[in-house]
């Protein structure tokens, strides 16, 4: 039924609805508030080095965009959520790289995308679990599995941030990501596993490319092999340790470290600022790369110093605001008006049609236009600051590092001028660049409209075409090596600039077969150091079992494989009884229990054997005592008896220890004693008693004994006796 015409609607919004709301306005006004760690302009839908808010069907392929049209923007009701999110995230991990971010507002897309299918709007306060799946959904249809994995990961850990903020009712913090995660192609065995594995791996014919380049006569003069020398002289960088591609590029001009190891030899590292968050540190070079990485090192030096004097001279405040004189400047006073050539020359441009060159950057065409100070205060300082907004720092990073560990042009190894690697321009003497992981792949692997180094030399592969190589490839080289030789997985993740250990799986490409052959060596390395007593190796003297094992013990000797914790040190040896099943159960008569054991040639034997010794000089004292006190004392004698049997068993045990003839490392164990434990001694009484009053089963009672003095003799390590046909 309508309601009457001109009467007011109003409809009901419960308290939670209210408060999810409100939740949702203090989320967002948060994120606005903190929105500077990442940008200057909270509205703009795009932010560098974290991406664009734009909808999936507009996400930029490739190079950036010149303009964003607003369609393409995420949902009014939705785009500043997405940003509070992702400066919520960005301050709970402030040292993700920017693949994190991307893959976090790819996510952020498909959310959009599902609340608007499902809903019809996209306000986040109507994310619920058919959303979430509706997102989850779109993501593989879009995305390969992994990416479609990665996606609803994201999409999980939302739901559970926006529960906890109390925009998303309890119940979607039990959404689970419904994206299957992609087969570990680290520990599969099959083909398609082993071209997986070869594809993270570099060519090593492409390495042994670069290394013949390398060796080549690279003159650091001739302008034309400055692309190649920086080519080889950073793989072969990277070729020292485990780093990124990027990181190289970011190194100081004073990057070597050299230090005295414990054995006295010199030991070369480089100092590098690691990315993703490890920060600065000291990557050692593996001692035969060493000659390499200092040739390599000088190299670059030689082709940058003249760029590392100009970025001197602009950082400098006495000569920042003049013209730098470079070697080709024209000779003129600062303030003298230049024709057209004189112009071009000043701006290290050599080629003869001055015209084209002037309209080309945008100058004025006219003779006295310009001095080397108007040049320098109009043209060149603005192109500065547009181009190096953090100068003299290379980075926004570094300009907020500062003095902590920035890195300036004037102290950066890699810092260059501008074309100094494009072999068909000149180079700017004027101008400063830095190359990156771009300019570095695109020299390894080529592009449409550049060529790699292996096509400028010639090498290719069997198809004939040039060969290809990444700098993460060699990334994944080192780690592989590194878990061959048997480093450490914490060794591996500092050597490599890692905070996490497990990431280490990721760049372990080790065969099946290796895996197996190096995991047989350490197993068969335990085994022969534990390796348990085989028939033939025990035998009996006096009222001792010796056991003998082969040295060296490196962990107690066990009779039987269980779980136990066994070991425990005594005055005399060691303990093997299980203290987490019971204490000690024979009132530490340790040399009458079965389940002690001295150790012939251990790590304190001498000690050991001084404390039997000792013990041996107080028994012969019990004994003379005894002796005399036996003549008039009746007690006396069984009291006697029992010393001169202990005496006897402590003069065998002594021999034995100080005896050449019992090797090192063997097991020696009273062959007399009773095991303590008590459930034994019930039993072992139950059962005599049983016998002498004739009740119960004697043949069970007869079974039961045989069974106790079996296992006995099995401790002890003695043949046993019969027992074998009462147990059967």
């Amino acid at each position: 039924m309508k309601p009457p015409v001109g009467t007011t609607v109003e409809t009901l919004i419960s308290q939670d609805d209210l408060t999810r709301a409100s939740n949702l306005s203090n989320y967002i006004r948060r994120g606005k508030a903190e929105s500077k760690v990442l940008t200057g302009d909270w509205a703009a839908p795009y932010w560098a080095g974290v991406g664009y808010f734009v909808k999936q069907e507009h996400a930029p392929r490739g190079s950036l965009a010149a303009s964003i049209p607003l369609q393409a923007w995420l949902d009014e009701s939705f785009i500043d959520f997405a940003k509070a999110y992702v400066v919520e995230r960005y301050l709970v991990n402030p040292a993700q790289s920017q693949f994190g971010h991307i893959k976090r507002l790819q996510a952020v897309r498909f959310l959009e995308a599902g609340l608007l299918s499902l809903r019809g709007d996209a306000s986040p306060l109507s994310i619920d679990g058919g959303t979430l799946d509706a997102a989850a959904s779109l993501a593989r249809t879009h995305l390969a599995t992994g990416g479609a994995h990665r996606v609803g990961a994201e999409l999980q850990r939302l739901a559970d941030v926006l529960v906890r903020a109390g925009i998303l009712p309890p119940i979607c913090g039990t959404w689970v990501n419904p994206n299957k995660q992609p087969k570990n192609r680290n520990i599969s065995v099959d083909g398609e596993t082993d071209r997986a594995r070869e594809q993270k791996l570099p060519d090593h014919r492409a390495l042994y490319a670069l290394a013949e380049i390398f060796n080549r006569d690279l003159d650091p003069t001739d302008k034309r092999a400055h692309k190649d020398i920086v080519t080889t002289s950073v793989t072969a960088l990277l070729m020292c340790a485990p780093s990124r591609g990027q990181e190289i590029f970011r190194l100081p001009e004073n990057l070597v470290f050299e230090a005295t190891d414990k054995f006295g030899k010199e030991q070369m590292g480089l100092r590098l600022h690691a990315s993703k968050g490890f920060g600065a540190y000291v990557k050692w070079v593996w001692s035969s790369m060493v000659p390499v990485a200092e040739q390599a090192i000088e190299r670059v030096r030689a082709i940058t110093q003249d760029a590392r004097k100009l970025a001197r001279h602009l950082e400098d405040p006495q000569t920042k605001h003049r013209f730098y004189r470079h070697a080709n400047c024209p000779e003129v006073a600062d303030d003298q008006p230049l024709g057209k050539q004189l112009v071009c020359q000043a701006l290290g441009y050599t080629n003869k049609n001055y015209a084209a060159t002037l309209i080309d950057l945008g100058l004025s065409r006219d003779d006295g236009a310009y001095t080397l100070q108007t040049l320098w205060d109009t043209f060149l300082l603005p192109r500065y600051k547009a181009l190096h907004p953090h100068f003299p720092y290379v980075s926004a990073a570094d300009k907020a590092l500062g003095q902590k560990g920035g890195l300036k042009f004037s102290d950066a190894l890699f810092c260059m001028l501008r074309h100094q690697l494009n072999s068909r321009g000149a180079t700017s003497p004027v101008m400063l660049w830095m190359p990156d992981l771009a300019d570095l792949n695109f020299e390894l692997s080529g592009g449409r409209t550049k060529t790699s180094i292996f096509e400028r030399y010639g090498y290719e592969d069997e198809q004939g075409q040039p060969l290809k190589l990444t700098s993460h490839q060699i990334r994944h080289l080192i780690n592989t090596e590194a878990q061959r030789v048997g480093l450490t997985d914490e060794q591996i993740a500092h050597w490599s600039g890692r905070r996490r250990v497990d990431q280490n799986e990721v760049y372990d490409h080790r065969t099946a077969q290796e895996r197996v052959e190096q995991t047989r060596e350490v197993v068969e390395a335990i085994q022969s150091a534990v390796a348990l007593p085989t028939e033939g190796e025990s035998y009996v003297m006096g009222q001792w079992v010796v056991n003998v094992l082969p040295r060296p013990r490196n962990l107690v000797d066990i009779d039987e494989v269980q779980p136990q914790l066994s070991g425990l040190k005594t005055l005399y040896g060691e303990c093997h009884h299980d203290w987490a099943f019971a204490p000690c159960e024979g009132f530490v008569k340790c040399l009458d229990c079965s389940e002690h054991a001295c150790i012939k040639g251990d790590q304190d034997a001498d000690e050991k054997l001084e404390r039997l010794r000792a013990l041996h000089a107080n028994v012969v004292m019990e004994v003379a005592k005894a002796e005399v006190i036996s003549a008039d004392d009746v007690d006396a004698m069984d009291w006697l008896e029992v010393q001169k049997r202990y005496l006897a068993k402590l003069e065998e045990l002594i021999s034995l220890l100080q005896s050449d003839s019992v090797p090192d490392g063997s097991v020696i164990r009273t062959a007399q004693g009773e095991n303590p434990t008590h459930v034994h001694r019930a039993l072992r009484g139950l059962a005599t008693k049983a016998l002498e009053l004739g009740a119960g089963s004697g043949a069970a009672m007869e079974q039961l004994l045989n069974s106790l003095e079996a296992g006995l003799a099995k401790s002890r390590g003695l043949p046993l006796l019969g027992a074998s046909e009462g147990a059967n």
